[in-house]
């Protein structure tokens, strides 16, 4: 059940008050600055950084110190990024500030439900290609906190956060961020996050969401940094309430009835829990004592570092409804339980990770002419499906290694493999490969190139495997899926132009019915994308624009056009004391057969009833930034007063109405 609204902020409460007390007391009138982010946000477990210098001009503002983004860095997921220096300012830009749904951050295009925090799909075909063990339910991805995106906050003062959002119908979003050090080496840290929507003042009946994820950290450091530890506790927790979606369309698309709660849904009594608990401890030690300046002897071979890394990980989903009797799912087999329906699915990883690289603690990666790294992991995962008393027991062992060339700081070539052992999906493997060409040097230079080589062969998800609930079951020996990907871009300061193009076999999905398909033969896709920054004196136009066409559309079904654009005016005011930001904010994809969406599968599956797409969804905003204080005003999705009811994100699910949304952020440090 989802928590009433009267009780939600008992646990944030004190959370809040004991982060602000060190951090007010030690706050100073200090002037902030845009930040910028110099981690290459490329995925590849060994890139090296590769951001032009020159990506300031876009970013940076002239009335702003510069000390003040210098106070709060961090690295994300493992030592090895802080090793290869990929570090992060936190983001204190207005930019992008007045995106506070998870899904749309930075642009992100997904077919969703009606209220934030439901099921999402990408509208960008984004396959999972991870190898090894992998459970498949991906609707509620997005929302989650990762340990691969666990922030290392590397502050010079203690540092708060507090980012609050509250929209129509009493939505609350809160995001409270806290880290200091505690003593020399030893630093501890914070991310809360709260979307909050009550089930009875939500856009359609049941809808409401209650999303909790946090995560807490600790890094500690010896004195010559020899030896160094990174360990997080990490939880999230989403319960929401499922309605199938609304029963009858013309409703909605002839506006028979303004309010949305009067219009009937296919479920009353369904709702999904997502649990995810773990911890995460990573260790390295220098096989050698860190160089020093005053060191008059160089190394002519550095046996470099270890590092052990273990990670335990418990999930658990809980899909439940009260009435058996409704014809909703499509498909499905007869009912386990014909009173109720009660699936409960649990799983939990213990894995362990040794490591080994050549990098040294004070090393500029970039100094080297390659990066080596190689190691293993192994993993024991235990899981229990619905309506099964036998727990199923997995174990993997999965080597991997890699290494990355660097000539003249202007070319870097990077190479990823692993591969899968074990009694569950054995022969996985992975080869990805990135290139970076700088069309110039690192430091004077017109842009780069991008190219990139990745082959995957992997099982596919658990889900399409082997599956049993009280609707759906089936068990199957699928083949396993072949992915061929290329990539190619060029960039230029904060925009980038370029394609990706994929050849898959044995491609695996939901059909119309509900149930896992392949498809023998091959098939390809091609995606055209732009996105980025583009500023005009105090104008700009920051968009996000993708082409994809498939050789198979009526199977994997993606719209042809989907973009984002955000054209803005931004300005200093009141003598520079403050940064002004307003602008129009347009969403738009083509239309398409898009996914259907069955709750108690939490996953989408093939559709041919229904067109959803060609409709513009437009923004006004206005965003404002005086000092460590920044703040939005938006009415979001303002073209639906104009009477064109054919707004859906997803089949079945219109989208909200125009509603107001006003957001505050401060910072607190020293």
């Amino acid at each position: 059940m989802l928590i009433p609204r009267n009780t939600r902020f008992i646990c944030i409460i004190p959370i809040v008050v004991f982060l602000l007390i060190p951090s007010i007391l030690n706050a100073q009138n200090v002037e902030p600055t845009n930040s910028i982010d110099t981690t290459n946000t490329n995925t590849d477990s060994i890139q090296f950084t590769t951001q032009p210098k020159d990506s300031t001009i876009i970013l940076s503002d002239s009335i702003l110190s510069a000390s003040d983004s210098l106070l709060v860095t961090y690295f994300k997921g493992s030592i090895e990024n802080m090793k290869l220096n990929r570090f992060s300012y936190i983001d204190t830009n207005t930019y992008h500030f007045q995106q506070f749904n998870p899904l749309h951050r930075n642009n992100g295009l997904y077919s969703t439900l009606s209220n934030i925090g439901l099921a999402a799909k990408d509208l960008v075909y984004s396959p999972t290609l991870s190898t090894g063990y992998y459970l498949g339910s991906s609707a509620f991805t997005k929302y989650l906190y990762h340990n691969k995106n666990v922030k290392y906050y590397n502050p010079i003062v203690p540092y708060t956060e507090i980012r609050y959002v509250m929209a129509s119908n009493r939505e609350q979003n809160l995001n409270v961020i806290f880290t200091r050090e505690i003593f020399k080496g030893f630093t501890i840290g914070l991310d809360y996050a709260l979307n909050f929507a009550p089930s009875n003042r939500s856009p359609y009946l049941r809808s409401g969401i209650n999303d909790q994820r946090a995560f807490f950290t600790t890094q500690y450091y010896t004195k010559n940094k020899r030896y160094g530890l990174i360990a997080n506790y990490l939880r999230n927790k989403i319960a929401v309430e499922e309605n199938g979606g609304i029963k009858y369309d013309s409703i909605f698309e002839d506006n028979l009835e303004k309010d949305r709660r009067v219009i009937p849904v296919n479920l009353m009594k369904a709702e999904n829990m997502v649990k995810q608990t773990g911890f995460f401890i990573e260790q390295y030690f220098n096989l050698l004592p860190p160089k020093r300046k005053s060191d008059s002897v160089k190394r002519k071979i550095d046996p470099g570092n270890i590092s052990y890394s273990f990670r335990y990980r418990r999930n658990q989903m809980i899909y439940t409804d009260g009435d058996t009797l409704t014809p909703f799912y499509i498909g499905h087999d007869a009912p386990l339980d014909s009173v109720s329906t009660y699936d409960s699915l649990y799983q939990s990883e213990f894995k362990n990770t040794l490591r080994w690289s050549n990098i040294g603690y004070h090393e500029n990666p970039k100094d080297k002419i390659f990066y080596i790294y190689i190691g293993a992991s192994h993993s024991i995962i235990k899981q229990m499906l619905p309506h099964d008393s036998v727990t199923s027991n997995l174990t993997q062992l999965t080597p991997f290694g890699g290494i990355a060339f660097n000539f003249g700081r202007s070319f870097h070539l990077n190479v990823d493999i692993n591969y899968v052992f074990g009694n569950y999906n054995q022969d996985d493997y992975s080869i990805n490969a990135v290139l970076n060409q700088y069309l110039g040097n690192e430091a004077r230079n017109i842009g780069f190139l991008k190219f990139g080589l990745n082959i995957t062969n992997k099982t596919p998800h658990w889900y399409y495997n082997n599956y049993q609930s009280n609707y759906y079951r089936w068990s199957n020996n699928l083949k396993k899926e072949k992915y061929l990907i290329l990539t190619g871009s060029y960039k230029y300061k904060q925009f980038s132009v370029g394609a990706k193009f994929y050849t898959i076999e044995n491609y695996t999905y939901l059909n119309d019915s509900v149930r896992p398909r392949q498809i023998d033969k091959g098939e390809s896709l091609l995606e055209l994308f732009a996105e980025g920054t583009i500023p005009i004196n105090k104008f700009g136009i920051n968009t996000r624009v993708v082409y994809q066409t498939t050789s198979q559309p009526n199977i994997i079904r993606v719209p042809a056009l989907s973009g984002v654009l955000d054209i803005y005016f931004r300005s200093p005011i009141f003598k520079s004391a403050a940064v002004l930001q307003t602008g129009f904010q347009i969403t738009y994809f083509s239309e398409y057969y898009a996914d259907a969406y069955m709750p108690e599968l939490r996953l989408f599956y093939l559709q041919n009833d229904k067109k959803i797409g060609n409709y513009p969804y437009m923004d006004f905003y206005l965003t404002l930034m005086v000092k460590r204080a920044r703040m939005f005003f938006k009415v979001a999705h303002f073209n639906s007063y104009f009477g064109d009811y054919r707004y859906y994100l997803a089949p079945n699910y219109p989208a909200r109405d125009s509603r107001f949304c006003f957001g505050v952020s401060w910072r607190f440090h020293d």
